[in-house]
């Protein structure tokens, strides 16, 4: 049983992004002997570790890890590769990562954009400190956390998703300042537009709402 969940998470790594145990051990070696230097643009060892730390704070916290036992019982068959769930699986981790790169990765000291923009500019400024072996294990921790494979590296998609499910109730709706108007057909919406004889649309203003 351990034997088939350890080949399917192999599996899934490819999708999200990985290293191989080779590759992660040959790093890791060479860092061993590495300075600690702070270098221009880039986090210190201990910004790293402290992010990590945050990030591992709330991808333990209770109700992320509902949300992630949830969406694993959905896609069952994900660590087959090219099977459906793979890719549904992937497109509902990366939404549930979303809401914590919005939540940690703005504060202080970090300063970072919210969600995968963000996710994109810490892994360009942890890149110095990212053979440090304290560093690697923050990573394969975080990882461990996840349910993921421990060297998988998290790809972020290819373009920021329009809309994210968010079960925990945790999403937010955007309301207009300007008030609802109505026309004579009884439709209300905040805008109406119309086209014009040259074939251009104008906006209009309904006459029952003026």
């Amino acid at each position: 049983m351990g034997q088939g969940l350890s080949g399917a998470k192999s599996k899934l790594s490819g999708v999200l992004g990985g290293k191989s145990s080779d590759d992660q051990g040959a790093s890791a070696a060479g860092s061993a002997g590495g300075s600690s230097a702070p270098v221009e643009g880039q986090f210190s060892v201990d910004e790293v570790l402290e992010l990590q730390k945050a990030l591992k704070a709330a991808f333990g916290e209770e109700s992320f890890q509902k949300l992630l036992r949830r969406a694993e019982a959905s896609y069952p068959k994900r660590g087959q590769r090219g099977h459906a769930d793979q890719m549904a699986f992937t497109t509902q981790l990366q939404g549930l990562l979303l809401h914590v790169y919005r939540t940690v990765l703005p504060r202080k000291p970090w300063c970072l954009q919210p969600g995968w923009e963000g996710y994109k500019e810490m892994m360009l400024k942890m890149a110095a400190a990212s053979e440090d072996p304290r560093v690697i294990q923050g990573k394969e921790e975080i990882n461990r956390i996840l349910g993921l494979p421990r060297h998988t590296i998290i790809r972020p998609p290819t373009d920021e998703p329009v809309f994210v499910e968010t079960p925990d109730g945790s999403g937010n709706m955007t309301l207009s300042a300007t008030a609802m108007l109505t026309d004579a057909d009884g439709d209300s919406a905040h805008e109406f537009w119309e086209e014009d004889r040259g074939g251009q649309l104008v906006r209009v203003i309904p006459r029952s709402s003026m």
